[in-house]
């Protein structure tokens, strides 16, 4: 009888032991390894407590409705707190384009906000305070992501922000000029453009192009179609090699001595939105969303409200930017997210939780809502249905943009790389693109726009060595 005892004793304490192994090794696996904190995604958020997030938004300005986005915002929010009354949330307002600086000040604090908007694309700060989301994502909330969000916003396996929505970048034809610039296309390439241009100057004496040469997105997103790369790459080189440089320059150049791009930069620039209205051009580029909802709309193309009637005649289609071949599978876009960091005082794991839950909710509560006033398609398939029925274009418009957010390349999710490319696109590229129009030979352009990159990047640190802060 005691031996039997002893078995029964041994065998119970093997289980114990393996069942504990089995928590212990099961709860390890799963932890958030950020510096010396060990973080559980699993935690569950205590009734009984209650909690503060700060979030930090900004403003998306709409001139045709200034109160609207607030109003969305703060509906957004009152849905989450009905789910979780114990969550009190403090809204600070930003200004559309005040940048990241702030955020990265308080990182430098150890006071970062909880949730953190980023409608000019997600990044992944050099901060060992921003936590990685993907250990939150459900198999059906990543299942319901579009495959180029969730790309924008990874870094070493690991997703650093809930996706939004994702905004290609696009340029406007007259399509009452000709059935060609009518045609839903994914790509132009430079040559079956430069043709289509040609027989419509030919036809109706328009231009073929009226750019503003002094924004230097618009070489950057034909070169970033034509490569599928940015201009500093994932690993900080330089991502445009010469040779596709020239070739778009190149292009530019063809088309002004062709006659099909004004000589007059200056001129070119101050006249280009008069010229396409009176059909003296048949493209204009580059736009920002306010400048494109103005085309469309007085080219009765957006409909709000049953405000074009169906007879009317579209005057404008949205085209994505010419590449140097045809069969790219590539489109500028941004991608903004929700980022979320945690303090240096620790608020805990359930704390974080909280965090994470708002910053998915506003993702999929509001990221439709604004991807309809920013011609963006949302990240969540999902809510496809209600944003086609709420942005007010038509069928044609909304699958071409699905299409081009497919091939969507976003600007680099690593803030020293973003911060990098920013400032070689706005110094380097803006200061050497109108060369063009003056006469110097794209080559030289290309190589000293090369030159200038590599010069920039010698000057900053490697993210990766850069020590924790």
């Amino acid at each position: 009888m005691r031996t039997y005892l002893k078995v029964a004793v041994a065998v119970g304490l093997a289980a114990l032991i393996a069942g504990g192994a089995y928590v212990y090794f099961t709860t390890t696996s799963r932890l958030i390894h950020i510096g010396e904190m060990r973080i559980d995604p699993q935690a569950a958020i205590n009734p009984t407590r209650e909690y503060h997030l700060v979030l930090w938004e900004h403003d998306l300005p709409l001139p045709w409705d200034d109160a609207s986005h607030d109003e969305y915002l703060q509906a957004a929010i009152e849905e989450f707190q009905s789910v979780y009354p114990n969550v009190r949330i403090d809204v600070e307002r930003l200004e559309w384009r005040e940048g990241d600086a702030r955020l990265r000040e308080s990182l430098d604090r150890g006071d970062p906000p909880d949730v953190y908007g980023m409608p000019l694309g997600a990044r992944k700060a050099d901060s060992p305070l921003q936590i990685p989301v993907g250990p939150y994502m459900s198999e059906e909330s990543r299942a319901d992501m579009m495959r180029q969000a969730l790309r924008a916003v990874s870094h070493e396996g690991d997703v650093w922000a809930w996706p939004r929505w994702i905004q290609p970048r696009v340029w406007m034809a007259r399509e009452d000029l000709s059935d060609a610039l009518a045609e839903s296309r994914t790509a132009w390439g430079f040559e079956r453009l430069s043709e289509t241009l040609t027989a419509v100057k030919q036809e109706t004496g328009a231009w073929g192009l009226a750019v503003n040469p002094y924004e230097p997105s618009l070489f950057a997103d034909v070169m970033i179609g034509s490569t599928g790369r940015n201009l500093i790459d994932t690993d900080g080189s330089r991502g445009w090699s010469v040779d596709t440089m020239t070739a778009a320059l190149a292009f530019f150049r063809s088309l002004i001595d062709a006659k099909l791009m004004d000589t007059n930069a200056d001129l070119m620039a101050r006249t280009r939105l008069l010229r396409f209205w009176n059909k003296q051009a048949a493209i204009i580029a580059p736009l920002t969303p306010w400048m494109l909802r103005h085309i469309l709309t007085r080219a009765g193309v957006l409909d709000l409200e049953g405000s074009v009637p169906e007879s009317a005649e579209h005057k404008a289609a949205a085209i994505p930017p010419p590449v140097v071949s045809e069969v790219q599978s590539f489109h500028p876009s941004t991608v903004g997210g929700y980022a979320v960091y945690m303090q240096k005082v620790y608020q805990g794991d359930d704390h974080t939780k909280a965090a994470m839950l708002l910053a998915e909710h506003l993702s999929r509560r509001l990221g439709p809502w604004e991807a309809a006033q920013l011609f963006a398609v949302p990240a969540h398939p999902a809510s496809w249905e209600a944003w086609r029925e709420d942005s007010g274009l038509p069928d044609k418009e909304l699958d071409l943009l699905i299409s081009w957010a497919e091939r969507a390349v976003a600007p680099p999710v690593l803030d020293t790389h973003a911060l990098q490319q920013s400032r070689a696109i706005e110094e380097i590229i803006g200061s050497e693109l109108p060369k063009v129009w003056q006469n110097v030979s794209s080559r030289e352009v290309a190589e000293s726009i090369a030159r200038k990159v590599d010069g920039l990047r010698a000057q900053a640190p490697n993210p990766t060595e850069l020590p924790n802060r």
